[in-house]
């Protein structure tokens, strides 16, 4: 706790003394470390990056296509990836710069409320991401809301308009990246959404496969990423979000999940500290070195473990 509490890392002590630790926003401890956050070195440079418009761009190096103006996306550097991170960061709408790039991301949805061929992994991780920064409650976010109650599929996951051309829609199995970006959506939600139907058969679809494993072959991990502690959070899916998740919506106990919760306890190293094992290369947010203890995966990890209550010493 001493190493999640340094003030040389105002957000991780934030989001330490006040999710995991519980305090009172109105605390005067979390009121000072709070202030701190827009001077820190990661909001700085977030910002640094940012358009005077609202927005970030970025060049994918492979195609050499600079996007980031509108809806299209580049390799963890643009726009909506960035307002997950100073969400993340502990940042909100009543920041000026925060709140010009919310409105000027909000202003591209579509009317059903999607952004972009109705990726869940990018409209799942908006709605979680629009909440933490405080617009909860918008009616533009609504809608965004509504087309994910409606698109779960039959077998309880989602499936973009991008991966269901390939072939039938119905015949073709929903995609887990999109499904669990449902899923952050739903816990970020609360309680008045977790008995939608819709998110009882997307619990259901993880529950089943024990959170990372394939159904027809459940000692298999479902791919690569399910079995990593991954930060920041992004389109890919990482252990530790996925128990965060469903533990945070009631279902960390379940027996199923036995075996993922074993997998995250091998990665804690002698001093309780969780290690990052993957991170975007060209992210626009930095958080650490891989194969070195990590604050952000720690924080997740003890998050994930209070909430489904099983043994964690804070």
């Amino acid at each position: 706790m001493t190493w999640l509490l340094e003030p040389s890392d105002p957000s991780a002590r934030y989001r330490t003394l006040t999710d995991l630790l519980g305090l009172s926003p109105n605390d005067p401890e979390v009121v000072a470390t709070r202030k701190c956050i827009a001077r820190s070195a990661a909001v700085v440079q977030l910002f640094e990056g940012m358009h005077p418009g609202g927005y970030w761009l970025q060049t994918n190096p492979r195609t050499l296509k600079t996007v980031g103006d509108g809806v299209e996306y580049g390799s963890f550097g643009t726009t909506h990836f960035c307002l997950a991170y100073l969400a993340e960061l502990g940042l909100d709408r009543t920041h000026p710069k925060a709140e010009l790039a919310a409105e000027r991301y909000l202003g591209l949805q579509q009317e059903d409320g999607d952004w972009y061929k109705h990726l869940s992994c990018l409209y799942g991780y908006n709605i979680r991401t629009l909440i933490m920064l405080g617009y909860g409650t918008d009616r533009r976010l609504e809608r965004s809301i509504r087309l994910l109650e409606e698109s779960v599929r039959a077998d309880g996951g989602y499936l973009c308009d991008l991966h269901a051309t390939k072939t039938s829609r119905r015949r073709t199995r929903s995609c887990i990246r999109g499904s669990l970006k449902a899923l952050a959506a739903f816990a970020e939600l609360g309680h008045a959404y977790w008995n939608h139907p819709g998110c009882l058969k997307l619990v259901q679809y993880f529950l089943e496969r024990g959170g990372i494993y394939k159904r027809r072959e459940p000692q298999e991990p479902v791919n690569k990423d399910v079995q990593t502690l991954m930060f920041p959070f992004h389109w890919r899916a990482s252990l530790v979000e996925v128990l965060f998740y469903l533990s945070k919506m009631g279902q960390g106990k379940d027996r199923r999940l036995d075996r993922a919760w074993t997998l995250l306890r091998s990665k804690v190293d002698t001093e309780g500290r969780y290690i990052l094992e993957r991170t975007p290369t060209q992210s626009a947010w930095k958080v650490g070195k891989c194969g070195s203890a990590n604050k952000w995966v720690t924080l997740y990890a003890l998050l994930a473990l209070k909430a489904a209550g099983r043994s964690v010493s804070i």
